[in-house]
């Protein structure tokens, strides 16, 4: 890309256009993912404080039996992004249609048997966790509320995915936002109502179900009518070639899911009690906005990927895993050291003293956040390939090396033992990407990757870090608050200067401020 040409070619062109709305969904994403986090920051406290950590426990409880459903998906939502966007970019919109109807009918399905689950989970709920029998019919009761909104949750799937093919995401985050500050009244007004735990819990699925119908209303923007898009039918010829690629992705996931979302499961049967439920809540919302900062990087590159993947263009692909990595190496980092900088305060202010002893567990979680998300765009690009086999091997090893590591220190190290079994479970992916996947698959010299891409920002956190430790620890007694705001403002600095005087060049500072304020020269 020349810089100092006047007019830029059409093919330059489109590529700042798609950077600006990787970017434009990325800064949506993020913005939505932290309305979220703020509304489950503040209410998660009071619920606990207000319905007890034995009963919020089996919210927790409902939370991980969904997650962990979802792997009936099949990898079908990544197979569907990458074969809709490439579809759009060639405006294949009969064979859009075909796949999208008969996705319909493929969720509709899993969305049937997702309550026949629940159903049967209601019955047999005391025989599967520690469940005093005091806590059976409000559990129960959750179990059927899950049952009935399940169906609707799936459906929504194909209309976000196809959302996403069109580059949509902005709308989508925005739509997300909003549900988040619905949930966040809905938990404040459950309070301030003294409704029970049940009601609160309707509500709470009622808000999360309110995005559908603007997903489906903005299907507006494909050039056919959304009744070709919607209407069930099956055409088992068409959805063949995305289930084909999903069902590896569904391999892979199977094992991913389970290694994530049956952790807590395996702590409320082997920890004891229900209650660590409540702390691994408490440290998994904290932790999963770093998370779900990397799931909408995720999310908005995966189209990307796959368009450039199609084109074979390596040297394109290269320099977007490469700048994709380092600037979301940058954000997260800053998001990690800022939050074990304040962890203490956090869990003060967040739970009361009661919880302070999760510091160290909510530390390890972060750090091995950070280890898993800067490899984002790297698994992006992966997927577009559709060469996942191996990743499917890998994921199998690195569950069942990690889950029984749960088991066996639930008893002694309580929340701790999920932290230690999703540390080594993380450990052994990444490891896996760079050995085999980067250098043999991809192509790319995953030592510069890591060493110029993420440790960078890596090492400047740590100083970060260290220096608001330190600074910190000189200055006068502020309270609570005060600790945490003058903590992160010598960080900030810290961590700016950093980057500026070892990681931002001026040349990269300038391209970074035209990708997200600049005006391009047309839209694409």
């Amino acid at each position: 890309m020349d810089s100092n040409s006047s007019a830029l070619p059409e093919g330059t062109t489109d590529q700042l256009s798609g950077t600006k709305r990787v970017f434009s969904g990325s800064l949506w994403g993020v913005l939505a993912k932290i309305v979220d986090a703020l509304a489950k920051f503040v209410t998660i406290p009071l619920l606990v404080g207000f319905y007890g950590k034995a009963d919020y426990g089996l919210i927790a409880l409902a939370f991980s039996l969904n997650a962990y459903l979802r792997l009936m998906d099949l990898g079908f939502n990544v197979g569907a992004v990458r074969f809709f966007s490439m579809w759009t970019a060639d405006s294949n919109w009969e064979k859009i249609s075909r796949v999208s109807r008969s996705s319909i009918v493929f969720y509709g399905a899993i969305g049937l048997i997702n309550a026949v689950i629940f159903l049967v989970m209601s019955v047999h709920g005391q025989q599967l966790f520690n469940l005093a029998d005091t806590q059976l019919p409000l559990y129960r009761q959750m179990m059927y509320v899950l049952a009935l909104s399940t169906v609707l949750s799936w459906l929504s799937g194909v209309a976000v995915q196809l959302l996403s093919a069109k580059e949509e995401l902005g709308f989508v985050n925005r739509i997300t936002a909003v549900s988040s500050v619905v949930n966040f009244v809905v938990a404040l007004l459950a309070i301030q109502l003294h409704v029970t735990l049940i009601t609160y819990f309707i509500g709470y699925t009622l808000a999360t179900l309110m995005p559908i119908p603007f997903y489906f209303w903005r299907l507006k923007v494909f050039p056919v009518p959304r009744n070709s898009l919607l209407a069930p039918r099956w055409d088992g010829a068409a959805f063949r070639e995305i289930l084909m690629y999903s069902l590896a992705i569904f391999a892979m996931g199977l094992f991913q899911l389970t290694a994530n979302n049956l952790r807590p499961l395996l702590l409320g049967k082997f920890a004891g009690g229900i209650e660590v439920l409540t702390d691994y809540r408490v440290i998994q919302t904290i932790a999963m906005l770093i998370v779900a900062f990397g799931g909408v990087f995720m999310q908005v590159l995966l189209p990307s990927a796959s368009k450039a993947y199609a084109t074979g263009d390596h040297q394109r692909m290269e320099r977007m895993v490469f700048k994709a990595t380092a600037y979301i190496s940058i954000f997260l980092s800053f998001m990690v050291f800022v939050l074990i900088l304040n962890a203490d305060e956090i869990l003060l202010l967040y739970m009361g003293n009661a919880y302070s002893g999760l510091t160290f567990w909510l530390s390890i979680w972060l750090l091995t956040v950070l280890l898993s998300m800067h490899n984002t765009p790297v698994a992006s690009l992966v997927l577009s390939t559709g060469k996942t086999r191996a990743l499917v091997y890998s994921s199998a090893v690195a569950c069942i090396v990690s889950l029984p590591i749960t088991v066996i220190f639930a008893p002694r190290l309580q929340v701790g033992a999920a932290v230690l079994g999703y540390l080594v479970y993380m450990v052994l992916q990444i490891g896996f990407f760079y050995l085999y996947y980067i250098p043999k698959v991809l192509h790319l010299d995953g030592f510069r990757l890591f060493s110029r891409a993420f440790l960078p920002a890596a090492i400047g956190g740590v100083v970060a870090l260290a220096a608001g430790h330190y600074a910190s620890g000189w200055l006068p007694q502020r309270g609570v608050y005060g600790t945490v705001i003058v903590s992160t403002a010598i960080f900030g600095l810290v961590y700016g200067t950093y980057l500026r005087l070892f990681v931002l060049k001026s040349v990269a500072i300038r391209e970074l401020k035209e990708t997200l304020i600049g005006k391009g020269k047309r839209d694409a």
